[in-house]
């Protein structure tokens, strides 16, 4: 059995504070280590549980965080950026599954740990098929195009109960609890650790009979972007329309296309900052 685990940072146990994201911050390194052990526990599950390969893509900001020196000898890591499928990149490679973890709420989420949608101080709303979605629906669409199921996320409570919604009735670990954007209380270090065992043990149960998130195209996106400038840069991509001030759309036929266009869109609108 092989499987794919898409590893965010925001989401991870322990990591709370803006002093812990970025390279240039004073705790990222212990953020990393933070990161990279859990990956570890996550993976030192499914190798118990019968699982013959694991691919871990970083998906973080310059995707270079999980320390691969530290990481379970048995695993495949796809580090660094740009790739072709961005967070979901290796999902494509004949997986049984997918497995998100260290995910954070959707932009706008009230009491949620880093609550964002792709980048923080720039996109304020994402809709796909007229549904506001965060990275766990978007990236479920992609994973869903390859016939991949969705069957783990992990992150803050706030993230698995949006997983319920934009995914569907998959196993989730709930690793901390939001109590504002920037603190939560957190499960104990042995709580975490029955709970993914207990995840692992429920996610690969289900992967005969998990849901694979799929439409068929057209699909239509909608972005609410931080500034206007932001849609002036968006929409001079071709196939881009301008809704107003603040929104721009655009379709394709393949959830792929649309992936690569709402980045392309988010990274011209980004300059702008």
């Amino acid at each position: 059995m092989k499987v794919f685990i898409s590893a965010d940072l925001e989401g991870i146990w322990g990591v709370v504070s803006r002093k812990q994201t970025g390279w240039d911050k004073p705790d990222y390194a212990r953020a990393r280590q933070l990161m990279t052990d859990e990956v570890n526990l996550l993976c030192e599950e499914l190798f118990k549980h019968g699982v013959t390969e694991v691919i871990v893509n970083d998906s973080h900001d310059s995707m270079d965080n999980i320390l691969i020196e530290l990481l379970h000898p048995d695993v495949n890591l796809i580090s660094g950026y740009p790739k072709d499928l961005s967070m979901m990149e290796g999902v494509d490679s004949g997986v049984d599954c997918a497995m998100l973890i260290g995910y954070h709420p959707k932009a706008g989420t009230p009491t949620g740990i880093f609550d964002h949608t792709y980048a923080g101080r720039v996109v304020s709303k994402l809709m796909i098929n007229g549904e506001t979605v965060g990275e766990i629906g978007l990236n479920a669409l992609v994973a869903g195009h390859f016939d991949v199921p969705v069957v783990l996320v992990a992150g803050d409570h706030q993230v698995t109960q949006d997983a319920l919604s934009e995914v569907g009735p998959v196993a989730t670990v709930a690793v901390k609890k939001a109590l504002s954007r920037y603190c939560a209380r957190h499960v104990s270090q042995n709580q975490l650790k029955s709970a993914y065992a207990e995840a692992v043990v429920k996610a690969l149960a289900s992967i005969p009979t998990a849901p694979v998130k799929r439409h068929e195209g057209p699909f239509s996106l909608t972005l609410e972007l931080a500034q206007a400038v932001m849609a002036d840069k968006a929409a001079s991509i071709p196939g881009v329309n301008r809704v107003n001030a603040l929104t721009v759309s655009c379709e394709a036929s393949d959830v792929v296309t649309l992936y690569q266009l709402f980045r392309a869109m988010v990274t011209l609108a980004g300059s702008m900052l």
